[in-house]
Order: structure tokens, then sequence, then C-alpha cells
């Protein structure tokens, strides 16, 4: 469902045309929230410095801002007042600027503190913003974009801005919550290629970028479990395996935390489990 509502009373009037409220839904299919965006994707990220060439037009590309801060920012406010929790999808550290300065004016209005409002994707945080961040306990929404997109990312941003892109290590060593997707049919959707990814920082086509945002096995893993059911407050039902939860699970050909890098990349679904009943088998 699609909301062309770039106002406050906009925005209200689509919510109450579609019938939809807040977390309505069951274990299978839940709504978990309204998602806003205000800049492009790896294309057209909005940030503070501006694009290397290509697309840096002499200097002047920025990137691209989809709804102004004072109409973005009221839209938020509505939507925290209606009771819904937001995701929105910033690229760039100036788009990132934006979605802090409209949480902040909601949670100035209503606290949004424990409600697990979000940030999606990420790519350009700045040290400046994680202190704000921080304060809002936003949880972060990232993804594996740059497995995909490395060297075009390296052409329009510069090679220092594109190893920096989803500092996944910077992120959980500042003590934020990362939920881990794929952001599929954006980027493919294998959820091993994205676990690859985290743990090396490799790419498809262009070797690995920002080596030191590696994160470890053991975080890669609980990023696309546990840290995902906590996104839509489901930790105590479903993200791990354990007495009293759901029985999503898959089997694997090699235990995941040891085997070597390449085979994670490599690696097909032996079992898929939903429920506690098979509902995939791979064939001999």
């Amino acid at each position: 469902m699609r909301f062309g509502a770039d106002s406050a009373a906009a925005m209200r009037t689509a919510i109450a045309a579609s019938g939809v409220s807040p977390d309505e839904g069951d274990e299978w299919v839940r709504i978990g929230g309204m998602k806003l965006g205000v800049d492009g994707g790896f294309e057209g990220g909005w940030m503070r410095q501006p694009y290397a060439e290509p697309w840096g037009e002499g200097g002047t590309f920025f990137g691209v801002n989809t709804i102004k801060q004072a109409p973005y920012t009221e839209v938020v406010k509505e939507l925290n007042r209606l009771g819904w929790r937001v995701a929105t999808h910033a690229v760039g550290d100036a788009a990132i600027d934006e979605v802090l300065a409209a949480y902040e004016a909601a949670d100035a209005e209503k606290s949004i503190v424990g409600r697990r409002w979000t940030i999606e994707h990420g790519f350009i945080p700045q040290a400046d913003q994680f202190p704000r961040m921080k304060k809002l306990a936003l949880v972060i929404s990232a993804q594996d974009h740059l497995y995909l997109a490395g060297p075009s990312l390296v052409s329009y941003w510069g090679p220092a801005r594109a190893a920096r892109t989803t500092p996944m290590r910077t992120y959980i060593d500042q003590g934020f919550v990362v939920a881990g997707g794929t952001d599929s049919p954006v980027v493919p959707y294998p959820p091993l290629w994205v676990f690859y990814h985290l743990i090396t920082r490799d790419t498809i086509s262009g070797g690995v970028l920002g080596a030191g945002e590696k994160i470890t096995r053991k975080e890669a893993l609980q990023v696309q479990t546990i840290n995902n059911a906590y996104l839509t407050f489901e930790e105590q039902t479903k993200g791990s395996i354990e007495p009293g939860k759901f029985a999503d699970l898959v089997v694997l050909p090699e235990y995941i935390l040891t085997c070597p890098d390449k085979h994670i990349q490599e690696m097909r679904v032996d079992l898929t489990m939903v429920g506690g009943k098979v509902v995939y088998r791979r064939a001999p």
C-alpha cells in the first residue's frame, strides 16, 4: 500500500481512507509502521558534500531531496500523534540530518523513545549524528547494497565515501541495534549473500571495500535473526531457536560460524521450517 501524502492533512486522510491501523495483523503478516523517504537511492542519496564525477556536475550535485524539511516534519509529527511508528529511507548524511530534525520534533510532542523508530539504510552517517540517534533510541535497518553497487558508488561518491557505505562495525560499536535484510529487488535476494558481505565487505565485482567495517559472524547472525525480530517487537516469539518461540529455521550444509567465507556465498539451503512445519527440502 502506497500513500502519496506530502502533508499532515493528506496523510491523515489517506490513513483514514485505507482503514488500516498500527500493528494490525498476525504472526504471518502485520503492519509494522509507516515508511517514508527523503532522498534517492545509491544513485541519488542526499549528501552534505557534493558527488564525485560523473554525477558531480562540476561539484554542484548533492543528490536528490524528495521531500523538504517542513512538510516531512509535519507528516512525521502527525503519524506520531496517530500512534504510528515511523521508518524513513535516508541514504546520505544530509538526508539523515532531515530525518533526525523531524524525529526530534515529533519526540518533543510525544516521546518516541522505546518505540523502535527506524532509519532505513543509513549509508553515510556522521559522528555528530550518533548522539542524536542514540537519544531517540533509533534502530538501524541496514542491507548489503554495497555488495552489488560497490564500483558504481566509487564513481558516484568517491572511494572514501564508498568504503564507508553502511558502516556496520561503527553502528554496532556505537551501541545501536542493527537489523539486516536484502532490500530486494533493489539488491539480490539471497540472505546468505548479505551474511557473506557483512563479514567480508567483499563485493560482486569491486573487491573488498571498507575492510574496517567488517563484523563478526556471530554479529551478522544476530543482525539477520533476533535483531530483525526486535525491530518489529517480535523478539519474544521469533528470531532465535528456543522453547516458546515459533520454530522458524533453516538447515544449512555447513556450520556457518566456521566454514570458509566463500562457502557462505555459494551455500544453498537444505531445509526450511516455518512454525515447526517443513516447507522446503532440497532434493538430494
